[in-house]
């Protein structure tokens, strides 16, 4: 027996494409947001060092022009701390976003693969049971020549 492209085999291929669409475009918004956290991390730990030199500058005496630039950065260092948690935010809702694609993407291709599993054990079935019809037919022919020779045989 030859064997039938199931109807669904186009959008099985064009389901496993998006897929991996999605698959890639997962794999970029996790390393944006890993970008994000490392560099939140750095700044994080800037700004820790700088608070630590404080009262190491005071020590030493520092004017009052030194320590309105320093609180100033400060200030300055706290916003972009700010504002990398938001853009860390974002791209933990891209992530999860993207991942929710990903995931139905993969799902439809799972599904046309049941499909296909479903279709080859029909197929296998049929093909069995037009075996076995072949075989009995057979059976029964071989059976009644078996007779017909043994009654012509008497």
């Amino acid at each position: 027996m030859t064997r039938a492209t199931p109807p669904w085999d186009r959008l099985k291929d064009l389901a496993a494409k998006r897929r991996d669409a999605e698959a890639q475009r997962l794999s970029a918004a996790v390393r944006t947001r890993d970008d994000a956290e490392k560099r939140l991390a750095m700044l994080v730990s800037y700004r820790a060092d700088y608070h630590d030199r404080l009262p190491t500058a005071s020590r030493g005496g520092i004017d009052l022009e030194a320590l309105r630039n320093y609180q100033a950065f400060l200030a300055q260092l706290e916003r972009a701390i700010r504002q990398q948690e938001e853009l860390l935010a974002a791209a933990e809702r891209s992530v999860q976003g993207v991942r929710e694609q990903w995931d139905a993407e993969r799902v439809r291709v799972e599904s046309f693969q049941a499909l296909d599993e479903r279709h080859v054990a029909t197929r296998a079935r049929a093909e069995d049971r037009h075996e076995q019809k072949l075989t009995d037919e057979w059976a029964a022919r071989a059976s009644t020549l078996t007779v017909r020779n043994d009654n012509n045989d008497h």
